[in-house]
């Protein structure tokens, strides 16, 4: 009898034990990802980022030949050229002071969107109806008001606006600043997978090659965010939202993985991180854009200080539209552009507060912390 108790008790035991649920090994390694480092710097080999850098360069020098005309005395008026701007929109004539730029063989005008009419608002029109951008740029000494171009001054600024009181130089500056900078990042960004990435040209493939163009756009040294000298365009803004969004490292660390990834032809991170960097930017522009309408309604008192900030800000609203790969939708550009209409000498503080309240519940931010 003890045998036969003996003997079914290690029959429990060894089912008991046979039956127990062991713990999970360690999933094995996908042979198939390769293990590679990530720098901490853009510091690639055989970084080219020149035609992104010369566009950024060029557009500096066209919106700072606008600004000369941004005088607070009437009497005094610097002269702008039209044919000038335009010879600078479309690198011609050597008008750039960089010689570089004028013999880069590529132009802000050739870059800029086929889809929108930023082209023909810019330059497109005849000159001698004053209907671009660029002809209309002529230094006045009108003061400007509801229905007449000219120019706002306060004790801070001068601006030339058009009739509707929209600034003329961020026309351009945020005009380009979407349908150059922004547009050829995001859609280099969504096609990526599209370029070689097996043949070797000058030490790199074209995939690394427009990862890193897409990378020039951004506008922000190799050793960004540590290093913050010298920011351009929207490496400027990101790092203005930066402290509320935390936009700089998310961007940088994306920058790098996906770069980093191409080059060890791991496509599944390549993919992961060009989505965290066009969601990112995407939200750096409605930040700043928030940011802008605050300033706005702060100033508001004084046409000139009012008539700045909500200019750059509906720069920004603008810009949204050249992501192909955009979050907000098309219907809520329309929405946002609704409340300021077409005269901006109507606006309302009631309009600033409901543009800010839509994009901050689109892009879920705390709008306070802007």
């Amino acid at each position: 009898m003890k045998h036969t108790i003996l003997l079914s008790t290690l029959c429990l035991a060894v089912a008991f034990t046979s039956c127990k649920k062991k713990d999970p090994e360690p999933a094995p390694a996908n042979p198939s990802t390769p293990a590679y480092t990530i720098p901490t710097t853009y510091n690639f080999s055989n970084v080219s980022v020149t035609t992104s850098t010369n566009a950024i360069a060029m557009l500096g020098e066209l919106a700072g030949y606008i600004k000369t005309t941004h005088t607070t005395t009437q009497t005094t008026q610097p002269t702008l050229n039209a044919k000038k701007l335009k010879d600078l929109y479309a690198n011609a004539a050597s008008q750039f002071t960089n010689s570089v730029l004028n013999g880069s063989n590529f132009s802000l005008k050739e870059k800029t969107a086929n889809e929108f009419s930023l082209q023909t608002l810019l330059e497109s029109y005849d000159d001698a109806e004053k209907a671009s951008v660029f002809a209309a740029l002529t230094p006045t000494t009108e003061t400007a008001k509801t229905g007449v171009a000219g120019k706002l001054i306060s004790p801070s600024r001068a601006i030339l606006v058009d009739a509707n009181g929209l600034e003329y130089k961020e026309q351009t500056d945020k005009g380009l600043m979407g349908a150059v900078l922004y547009y050829q990042a995001t859609t280099i960004l969504k096609n990526i997978s599209t370029f070689d990435n097996v043949t070797v040209t000058a030490g790199v493939t074209a995939q690394e090659k427009a990862w890193d163009e897409a990378f020039g756009y951004f506008g922000v040294p190799i050793d960004f965010p540590t290093n913050t000298v010298g920011l351009k365009n929207w490496g400027s803004y990101c790092n203005s939202v930066n402290a509320a969004i935390g936009s700089n490292k998310t961007m940088m660390d994306a920058f790098l993985k996906g770069r980093a990834a191409i080059t060890n032809k791991d496509n599944t991170v390549r993919d992961e991180a060009r989505t965290i960097v066009i969601n990112t930017w995407e939200k750096v522009a409605a930040a700043k854009c928030i940011a802008y309408l605050k300033a706005t309604k702060t100033n508001f008192p004084v046409a000139a200080d009012r008539h700045h900030p909500l200019s750059e800000g509906i720069g920004f609203i603008n810009a949204f539209a050249y992501n192909p790969s955009k979050k907000i939708t098309d219907a809520q550009i329309l929405q946002l552009k609704s409340y300021f209409g077409i005269n901006l000498y109507t606006i309302t503080t009631t309009n600033l507060d409901d543009a800010i309240a839509t994009l901050a519940s689109i892009f879920n931010m705390d709008a306070s912390k802007l």
